[in-house]
Order: structure tokens, then C-alpha cells, then sequence
């Protein structure tokens, strides 16, 4: 019988040692840490014939594998990769619905950044721990953790096919992005450090207002039923994840609604004084609409704008004049921890 309990994570529940379970690892080569890494995931793997494996490089071979899964009767998925191939495994669980219940996933700190494994994943060297899961799994001699997560539905068009991730963001966050990957990666600088220097260099072109550094992305936002409202946004963000890089929770809003929405729009004020707060999801005086800061829960979002955007690191176009971007609550998938 799970225990439930509420945490700073939100809520989770406590997996009693018991019976094993049927476990598949998707690992994807290509991965960030992966493309050095994958002899000793291979090494694991060959320790434990009874773990079902698959390598996957595209989004069909995720969906092919999954459905390979479901034929038979994996219990648990572990996701040997990214953000990126994350968001494919979601994808496919929820647009493809190989399986009739969805398996519990156990997300490796396998890519570049893995901010969702951050988040909800099980951390460390992912070698190392590919086999404790494995033993976990066989021997079941102790507790595990599961965490619940909503799961972002993004439809960039009425025409296009959906994709399922757990953070969208458009605006300065793709021009960080894309920051992160021509000039930070090349460095030699990944992971969390790496992602929080594309950040500070957001926070430092914009409280020297280097407007050349900075694009403002016009466009206009409806949240839930409210009518769609202009906004000049610099950033515009929508997740399901409690922590962002860095141990960032950057929602404050009160609402009960699963969607975390937050907007700084283009003349934000008094920004070096209530970025601190914010980022941890604390109020603050000036942290409100008048001086350029939005957060609330909601249970859809619709954006028109132009420019793309990015879903869990990777980036997407988008155009206006099909429609706008509309993102909505997907359900529930839960992510092992031990």
C-alpha cells in the first residue's frame, strides 16, 4: 500500500519493499551524457539480462519501444537521456497510449542540462545508477519514492499534431536557450552551471537594459477563460516542474490549477530587487503586474506570437496567423525515486 505525504516536491508517496518489477531502459546514445557515457551504460545492462533494453535515437524509435514495452508488460521505464528524450517518452505515453496503465518512469541524469530529471529524476552517475535501479527493481529489499507531475499538452496549431513536455517557454528563455548552445556549450560548460550562466547573462543585459541583447516578444495571452490581452513580454514561461535549474521555483501565484504560468514583460522595475524572491516563489511587493511581473495557476494557457519557442530544451516555430499556441493539462505521470 503507498503512503502519501506532502513534501516541499509536492506530494509524494512511499513504495513499500515488496514484489519486483518488470523494468525497460530507453537509452538514448545521443544524449549530452550520454555520447561519452554509454559504454558503462551498456556494461550495466549486460549484468542484468532480465532488464528489457532499447537504444533510441528519434521519437519513432521512442514510440516503437514503448509499444515493445507495453507488449511486455513493463512496469517501470527508465529514461537513459535528456530533457529532449523525456519529452519524447511523454509524448508517446500520452498521444500513443501503448499502455493501458501508464508505468512509473525513473528519469537518469542522462542529458545536457536534465532539468526534469532534476526535478523528479533519480540523481547522480547515471552508470551507477542504472544499477541500483536495477537491483531495486529485482530485489525490492527497501523503499522507493514516487513523485506525481502534471504533463503539459502544446499544440503549436489546429493542424499540428500535439507534443507532450513539462516546460515551455518563449521569448528571452529561447534567446537563452540558444545563448546556452552557441556559446556556453562550447566551452565546455553544461549541466545546471552551465544553464545558470545563460541566465545570469539574461539578468545582466537586462538591468543594464541592452536592448540589443534582449528582444521583446509582442503577442497576446488568454489564460483560462479570461479574454486574450496584449503583452510585450520578455519572457513568458508555463511548466508542471517544481524545480528549475539551480533549485529555481519561479511561480508564486495562489490558484489551484496545475499549470505554473509566470510573464516578466518589457520594462520590468526594481528587477535586481525582486528577482531573489521570485525565483523562489516568494512574493514581494513590487513583484506585481503594475511593475511587469505575472504569475498565476491555470489550467490553459493560448499564446499568439511569432518567434517559436522551446519545449523542454528544444526549440519549435511558431506562427500567429494559424492560431494561437494553446497549452492545457495533459493528466498525471508519476517518476520513481528511491
Amino acid at each position: 500500500m503507498l503512503t502519501a505525504e506532502k513534501t516541499r516536491e509536492g506530494v509524494r508517496e512511499i513504495l513499500p519493499p515488496g514484489r519486483w518489477f518488470r523494468i525497460g531502459v530507453l537509452s538514448n546514445p545521443l544524449s549530452g551524457g550520454n555520447r561519452k557515457g554509454i559504454g558503462a551504460i551498456r556494461k550495466v545492462l549486460s549484468e542484468h539480462p532480465e532488464a528489457l533494453r532499447s537504444e533510441v535515437e528519434t521519437p519513432q524509435d521512442v514510440a516503437a519501444a514503448l509499444t515493445d514495452f507495453a507488449r511486455r508488460e513493463v512496469e517501470v521505464v527508465a529514461v537513459n537521456g535528456g530533457d529532449g528524450t523525456i519529452q519524447a517518452v511523454l509524448t508517446a505515453l500520452f498521444k500513443e497510449k501503448p499502455f493501458e496503465t501508464l508505468p512509473l518512469l525513473a528519469a537518469l541524469t542522462a542529458g545536457t542540462t536534465s532539468m526534469i530529471a532534476g526535478d523528479v529524476g533519480v540523481r547522480g552517475n547515471p552508470a551507477l545508477t542504472l544499477g541500483r535501479l536495477l537491483h531495486w527493481a529485482r530485489a525490492r529489499d527497501c523503499e522507493g519514492v514516487v513523485l506525481h507531475r502534471h504533463v503539459l499538452r502544446v499544440q503549436a496549431a489546429p493542424d499540428q499534431e500535439p507534443r507532450f513536455g513539462m516546460f515551455f517557454g518563449t521569448g528571452v528563455i529561447k534567446q537563452c536557450i540558444q545563448f546556452f548552445r552557441e556559446k556556453v556549450l562550447k566551452l565546455g560548460l553544461g549541466g545546471e552551471f552551465g544553464y545558470g550562466l545563460s541566465f545570469a547573462w539574461f539578468v545582466l543585459a537586462l538591468s543594464r537594459r541592452k536592448s540589443a541583447d534582449l528582444e521583446p516578444a509582442p503577442m497576446t495571452i488568454g489564460l483560462d477563460q479570461d479574454p486574450p490581452e496584449p503583452y510585450d513580454a520578455l519572457a513568458v514561461l508555463v511548466s508542471t516542474l517544481q524545480r528549475l535549474f539551480l533549485g529555481m521555483h519561479p511561480y508564486w501565484g495562489r490558484e489551484t490549477a496545475p499549470l505554473h504560468f509566470t510573464a516578466v514583460t518589457a520594462s520590468p522595475r526594481h528587477l535586481l530587487r525582486v528577482l531573489p524572491s521570485l525565483l523562489r516563489g516568494r512574493p514581494h511587493r513590487y513583484g506585481t503586474p503594475q511593475h511587469g511581473y505575472v504569475s498565476r495557476n491555470v489550467h490553459e494557457a493560448r499564446l499568439a506570437l511569432q518567434g517559436g519557442f522551446t519545449l523542454d530544451g528544444e526549440l519549435y516555430p511558431s506562427d500567429s496567423r494559424l492560431g494561437p499556441v494553446v497549452l492545457q493539462d495533459a493528466g498525471r505521470v508519476s517518476f520513481l525515486r528511491w
